[in-house]
């Protein structure tokens, strides 16, 4: 009788090891940044030039190392660190400041809208670029769909429309409403963007369709833009769905970027 009790606990100790093995755990890292064209956001292309290479460079690779995000969202963001001259080749930015990520989705450029994700360790299923429907600019998001230990997830970059006019206001609710609409089905979605929000409280309506924030959330309004001593707007954002959001931190570098870049860890719920 004694062996068979023994036998009985030990079998229930193999089941209890096993059961907190198949419970995935997952916490990952994404950053989301409005490079700003490397032209601190006032040209629609890179004012870089080859005689300061050396140091943008380095620059941006330090700062990407110690951000060490899993998953880098960019708008803004320009294929060219440098452009070619008569003498000298093109910088791709890709090669030169991002390759320590494996895994590159790189939207097509419109002037100022170009959006990127970078991200190491995920496998990619596909990507995709989707225009809005209403917008002063030409604007689009770009939506990778990424597997995260068998679980599906949707990673969004994207950048609306500015207070531009009479209908850039207007426009920028209407392509809110259609991010929220396209991912109204998916379980676990990621939005990263310049999301150009006039008042704080367009943010409320992904709030009612369930998801959480990096950025006018837990710790209330996060100042983003412009990056430098006096940032005034909270511009920026993480947009979440299916994900407990902690350790977020909006990091100041005005000689890169024109933006500040917030990040946050998320764990998968």
């Amino acid at each position: 009788m004694k062996k068979i009790n023994l036998l009985i606990v030990v079998l229930f100790l193999i089941c209890l090891g096993l059961s907190a093995q198949n419970k995935q755990f997952t916490k990952f890292t994404v950053a989301s940044w409005n490079i700003g064209h490397f032209a601190l956001g006032k040209s629609g292309d890179t004012t870089l030039k080859h005689n300061v290479l050396d140091f943008y460079r380095q620059s941006y690779r330090a700062y990407f190392n110690e951000l060490n995000a899993d998953i880098l969202a960019l708008v803004e963001y320009n294929p060219l660190m440098v452009n070619a001259t008569d003498e000298q080749p093109a910088v791709v930015a890709r090669e030169a400041i991002l390759s320590n990520y494996h895994d590159a989705q790189i939207g097509p450029q419109y002037s100022y809208n170009c959006n990127a994700i970078f991200s190491n360790g995920f496998e990619v299923l596909a990507t995709d670029t989707v225009e809005f429907s209403k917008m002063v600019q030409k604007r689009y998001y770009l939506v990778t769909t990424m597997r995260i230990d068998g679980d599906i997830i949707k990673v969004v970059s994207t950048h609306l429309d500015w207070n531009q006019g009479e209908n850039g206001a207007p426009y920028r609710a209407i392509q809110i409403e259609e991010l929220i609409e396209a991912f109204k089905n998916d379980k676990y979605v990621i939005m990263c963007a310049d999301w150009n929000t006039g008042k704080t409280d367009e943010f409320d309506a992904f709030t009612r369709a369930g998801y959480e924030m990096a950025n006018h959330g837990y710790l209330g309004d996060l100042l983003t833009y412009p990056a430098g001593l006096s940032p005034r707007s909270c511009i920026d954002n993480i947009i979440t769905k299916g994900f407990a959001i902690s350790n977020v931190s909006i990091i100041n570098n005005a000689m890169l970027s024109d933006h500040c870049l917030i990040k946050a860890d998320l764990t998968k719920l």
